[in-house]
C-alpha cells in the first residue's frame, strides 16, 4: 500500500487571549458508583456513569466555566456541570431528552406531585385494575395479578406476589382459569374510545424503521388490555390542571410505558419485572404482560420513582436558573441553557471561543437509532409532530432508511468537530466518549477531529461496572467500558498533519508487539477484552487512522499470531470456565515483569485495609486505580477477589480486614524466630533479613526479644549467592560454612511471588522453604495456575510449610523438629487416614 500524507492549515479565531490552564490530566481508572434515582427514573441509552462525568468536568472545566454538551441525552453532563457550580448548554434533537433533563432539574413540591398522583389515582386506579382481576388460587376471593404471560401470541399464565386476603403467591406455572379467559374475551371485544397513538414505524418517505420488526406501528406494541389501561391513564393525567404537575406525570408516564409493551422477555430469575433489553421494536416470543397501575405507582412513588428522583433533585438544583436564550446564559444571568433542535444549527449561532469545555456522547454510526427508538415515548407525550422529518433531516446516524450512509455520517460528524471547534475556547478541551467495536468508526471520529484542527491527544478507557467473569474469559470477546477520546485546542494557528496511513504490515506488528508489552508487564495470563482495550489506545496515540474503509482487525491479528507467540490457556474465575492470553515461550520477552499484576494488586488491597481496617469496594479500586493507571488497571474482578482474601463484608457496603489476617501478621516474627532456633539448635549459622532484624519476636520461644538477637551471624559471607543486597534481605538463611545450606520467606500477608523472586539469586540447588499460613493454600493453589510463578516454584527447588503445622511442632518438639518431617505431614496423615479406613478404625 502506497502512503502518503496529508496537511491541513488551522485558521486561527480571533478571542481575547485565555488564561493558561493548569491541567491535572486523568489518566487512571475512575471507580464507577451507582445511580441514584435523579439518573435511574426514567430509561435512556448509553448513559454514562455520572461520577466518572463529574470528574472530567472538574478537572478540565475551569471555576464560573460553561460546559457545552451538544448531544446531551438523558442529561448527565448537565448535571454534572450544575452540581459542580458551572454554567452549561445542553443541546439535543430529541424532544424526550430535552423534557427529561428539564424535568430532572426544574424543582418541584414533592408533596404537590403526590397529591396530583392521587387525583390520578382517584380517578382511574380501580377500573385499570378490574382489566387485571382474578380469583386467588388458594382462598378464592377476589385479587389484581401483578402481570401475565404470553407465548407465541397466546395467552398462558397469571401472576401475584401476594394476596391481600390469605398471603398466596403464584410466580409460575399458575394456569388460566375460565374466568381468567373470559375477562381477557369481554376486553378484547370492547372497542378503546380513548385517544393512543397509532402512529406507523415508517419515515413519511415509506420506508420502515431500520429497528422495525413485526409490529407496523406504535399500538401494536400493546396488548389490548394494556393498551385500554394506558390509554384511560393518560386521559386522567391530562386532566390534571396544573400545568407543570400535568408535565410531571406525563413524563412519569412515559418512563413506564416501554415496561407495558410486549417486549418484555419473562426472565427466570425476576418472575415479575422485564427490561427492553433489545435496541429494536423487537417481538418477544414469550412476553410479560405488566398490570399498568401498578407500574405507573412504581414510577411514581417507588425507590428509583420519579418523587424520589425529585427529593434529590429538589436539593441539588433548588436555586439553578433556567435561561431563555443562549446570550442569557452567556452573560451569566442563568446557569442552564437547554435547547431542543439540531446541534449543528445551535453551533452555528453561537458565538465564538465562548466555551470552557466540551464533554459529549455523540451518535456513532448505526449503533444506537435514538430518533427511531423513542419515538414511542414521543408519539404517547404528543411530541410527534414534524419529528421524524426533523430527525431525517438533522440526526448525525448511519441509517440507510434516512438515505443516511457512513460517508454521509461522516461529514456530519465532521460538521460536529468543525463547530465544536469553532465555539469552545482557544487551549481548551474536549472530550468525547466513545464505545463502539468498530475500528473503522473509532478512526473517522478521530480523523474527523484532527481535520477540524484539534490535537488528539489521548484515549482513556474506563471501566463502566464489574465485568462478569464469563465475558473475561472469551478468548476472542469484545472491548468492555467506554473510550473517552481527549482532544485539545491549540492557542493559536498551526499546522495540523495527519500521520501516514498504515498498511496491513505494519498495523500486524504494532498489535503484536503491544500484545507482547502488556503481557510483559502484567505477567500474567489475560483476558482478550483487556487486552483490545489496551490496544486500541495504543494505535490510536500513534495515529493510525487516516483510512476510513480499512479491513484491519485486532481480532484476525492475534489468531493469526496464536501458536506462534502466543497461546490460550484454560483458566477459572468466578466460577467460569474459559481462556486467557499468555506467551508460547517467555525467553521472547525482553522485559518481564517479576510481579503478575493480580499479586501486586493483591498487596495494594492489603495495604489499604491495614491503612483503614474498614474500606469500600469504591475505595480499593480508586487505590488500586492510582497505583496502576491507564490500561495496567486490574479489572474489578480481581480487586474483588483480593478483598475477599483480606476482608469480610459487612453491612453498609464495607469490607473490614479479617482479625485472622492482623493476628497472622503479628505472628511473622514469631514464625521467623521458632526456625531461627530450630537451625541454631541444628548447628546452622543464622542469618535474619535486614528488615526483620529490628523486629521483636512477640510468641512462643521469647516474646519480646528483637529477631537480631538470634543471628550467630554478623554478616554474610557466601559463595552460592549473587546480588547480597537483595539476598541480605531474605527472611531467614541457615548457613554452614561459606554456603547457604536453606532459606525460607515467611509470606503472611505478603506477595509470594517476591519471595520467588529474592530466592531466585540463591543457587537452585538450595532448599527454598516459603512458609504461609494454612488460609493461603487457596490462594498459592491459585497461583500456581499463572506459568511464571510455577515454572520459578518447581525450578528453585522450593518446598512449602504451614504455619500452624510448624508452631504445633514445635510447641510438641522444640528444636529437635525435623523440618521434613513436617513437609512429609500432611501426606502421612492421608495414607494413614486410608490405611486405618480399611481397617474398619477411626482415625
Amino acid at each position: 500500500m502506497k502512503k502518503s500524507k496529508s496537511r491541513i492549515e488551522i485558521t486561527p479565531v480571533t478571542v481575547s487571549k485565555p488564561s493558561k490552564l493548569e491541567i491535572d490530566h486523568i489518566s487512571r481508572q475512575i471507580p464507577p458508583l451507582a445511580h441514584t434515582p435523579i439518573y435511574l427514573w426514567h430509561k435512556f441509552w448509553s448513559r454514562k456513569t455520572w461520577n466518572v462525568v463529574g470528574e472530567f468536568i472538574r478537572a478540565y472545566c475551569p471555576e464560573g466555566g460553561i460546559v457545552f454538551d451538544p448531544f446531551a441525552g438523558s442529561g448527565i453532563t448537565a448535571m454534572e456541570a450544575l452540581k459542580n457550580n458551572l454554567r452549561v448548554i445542553a443541546c439535543d434533537l430529541n424532544p424526550i431528552a430535552t423534557e427529561i433533563i428539564r424535568l430532572t432539574i426544574k424543582p418541584v413540591n414533592e408533596v404537590e406531585l403526590y397529591q396530583a398522583f392521587k387525583r390520578v389515582e382517584k380517578q382511574v386506579k380501580k377500573k385499570i385494575e378490574g382489566l387485571y382481576t382474578t380469583h386467588c388460587r388458594n382462598c378464592k376471593e377476589d385479587i389484581v395479578i401483578d402481570c401475565a404471560v404470553w407465548q407465541d401470541g397466546d395467552y398462558q399464565e397469571i401472576r401475584y406476589q401476594s394476596c391481600p386476603h390469605c398471603g398466596d403467591r403464584q410466580e409460575s406455572n399458575c394456569k388460566l382459569s375460565k374466568y381468567d379467559r373470559d375477562l381477557l374475551k369481554s376486553i378484547e371485544s370492547k372497542k378503546i374510545r380513548e385517544w393512543y397513538p397509532t402512529n406507523p414505524l415508517y419515515y413519511p418517505n415509506g420506508m420502515a424503521f431500520k429497528e422495525k420488526q413485526q409490529y407496523e406501528s406504535i399500538d401494536q406494541l400493546f396488548t389490548k388490555r394494556n393498551l385500554q389501561a394506558l390509554a384511560w391513564l393518560m386521559a386522567a393525567i391530562e386532566k390534571e390542571p396544573t400545568k407543570d404537575l400535568r408535565d410531571f406525570l406525563k413524563i412519569g408516564f412515559s418512563s413506564l410505558v416501554h415496561l407495558c409493551t410486549k417486549m418484555m422477555p419473562v426472565r427466570p430469575t425476576r418472575p415479575f419485572s422485564s427490561v427492553w433489553n433489545e435496541h429494536s421494536y423487537w417481538s418477544a416470543n414469550e412476553f410479560m404482560e405488566s398490570n399498568v397501575w401498578n407500574r405507573f405507582e412504581s414510577a411514581i412513588n417507588e425507590r428509583q420513582g420519579l418523587i424520589k428522583a425529585k427529593t434529590e433533585s429538589n436539593a441539588l438544583f433548588a436555586n439553578k436558573r433556567f435561561a431563555k436564550s443562549i446570550d442569557q446564559l452567556l452573560s451569566g444571568k442563568a446557569d442552564i441553557f437547554i435547547y431542543q433542535g439540531d446541534a449543528l444549527g445551535l453551533m452555528d449561532k453561537m458565538p465564538e471561543g465562548k466555551v470552557d469545555y466540551i464533554f459529549t456522547d455523540p451518535p456513532y454510526d448505526a449503533s444506537i437509532q435514538y430518533g427511531e427508538l423513542t419515538y414511542m415515548w414521543i408519539a404517547w407525550l404528543k411530541m410527534d409532530q414534524g419529528y421524524l422529518e426533523k430527525i431525517m433531516a438533522h440526526e448525525i446516524i448511519r441509517n440507510e432508511r434516512q438515505h443516511k450512509d457512513f460517508d454521509v455520517y461522516y461529514s456530519l460528524i465532521s460538521s460536529s468537530f468543525q463547530q465544536m471547534f469553532k465555539v469552545l475556547k482557544p487551549d481548551h478541551y474536549l472530550t468525547m466518549t466513545f464505545h463502539n467495536p468498530t475500528f473503522k468508526v473509532r478512526n473517522a471520529t478521530i480523523r474527523a477531529g484532527v481535520f477540524a484542527g484539534f490535537e488528539f491527544q489521548k484515549i482513556h478507557h474506563q471501566e463502566l461496572a464489574r465485568p462478569s467473569a464469563k465475558s473475561l474469559l472469551q478468548p476472542f470477546g469484545s472491548a468492555q467500558g467506554d473510550f473517552y477520546l481527549r482532544f485539545h485546542k491549540p492557542p493559536a494557528k498551526v499546522t495540523a498533519t495527519l500521520p501516514e496511513e498504515i498498511d496491513e504490515v505494519r498495523f500486524e506488528k504494532i498489535v503484536v508487539e503491544t500484545t507482547i508489552a502488556l503481557l510483559a508487564e502484567r505477567a500474567e495470563p489475560t483476558p482478550y477484552t483487556i487486552i483490545i482495550n489496551y490496544i486500541d489506545p495504543v494505535l490510536a496515540k500513534h495515529g493510525f487512522f487516516s483510512s476510513l474503509h480499512t479491513g484491519m482487525d485486532i481480532n484476525t491479528v492475534l489468531k493469526k499470531h496464536l501458536d506462534k507467540e502466543f497461546i490460550l490457556l484454560p483458566a477459572k474465575v468466578g466460577g467460569a470456565e474459559g481462556k486467557l492470553w499468555w506467551f508460547k515461550d517467555t525467553s521472547i520477552v525482553p522485559r518481564l515483569n517479576e510481579i503478575p499484576l493480580t499479586e501486586r494488586v493483591e498487596q495494594t488491597v492489603c495495604r489499604k485495609l491495614y491503612q483503614k481496617a474498614k474500606v469500600t469496594f469504591t475505595e480499593v479500586w480508586d487505590a488500586v486505580s492510582t497505583e496502576f493507571p491507564n490500561s495496567l488497571t486490574s479489572d474489578s474482578t480481581n480487586i474483588m477477589d483480593a478483598l475477599k482474601i483480606y476482608a469480610r463484608q459487612v453491612a453498609g457496603g464495607y469490607w473490614l480486614l479479617k482479625p485472622e489476617i492482623k493476628r497472622r501478621v503479628n505472628q511473622h516474627s514469631e514464625v521467623l524466630a521458632i526456625l531461627a532456633v530450630i537451625g541454631k539448635d541444628q548447628g546452622y549459622g543464622i542469618w535474619i533479613g535486614k528488615r526483620e532484624q529490628h523486629e521483636r519476636d512477640g510468641g512462643l520461644v521469647a516474646q519480646g526479644k528483637t529477631l537480631s538477637g538470634y543471628m550467630s551471624l554478623k554478616e554474610l559471607k557466601v559463595t552460592n549467592a549473587t546480588n547480597f543486597d537483595v539476598v541480605e534481605n531474605i527472611d531467614l538463611l541457615w548457613v554452614t560454612g561459606n554456603k547457604i545450606i536453606a532459606l525460607f520467606e515467611i509470606e503472611a500477608t505478603t506477595s509470594m511471588t517476591s519471595a520467588l523472586m529474592r530466592g531466585s539469586n540463591v543457587e537452585e540447588q538450595v532448599d527454598k522453604f516459603m512458609v504461609l499460613p494454612e488460609e493461603r493454600e487457596a490462594q498459592f493453589k491459585n497461583k500456581l495456575t499463572s506459568p511464571l510463578f510455577k515454572e520459578h516454584f518447581e525450578k528453585g527447588n522450593w518446598k512449602l510449610i504451614f504455619f500452624d503445622r510448624l508452631r504445633n511442632a514445635y510447641v510438641k518438639e522444640k528444636t529437635r523438629v525435623d523440618i521434613y518431617q513436617i513437609l512429609n505431614q500432611k501426606a502421612e496423615q492421608k495414607e494413614n487416614k486410608k490405611v486405618n479406613a480399611n481397617q474398619g478404625r477411626l482415625f
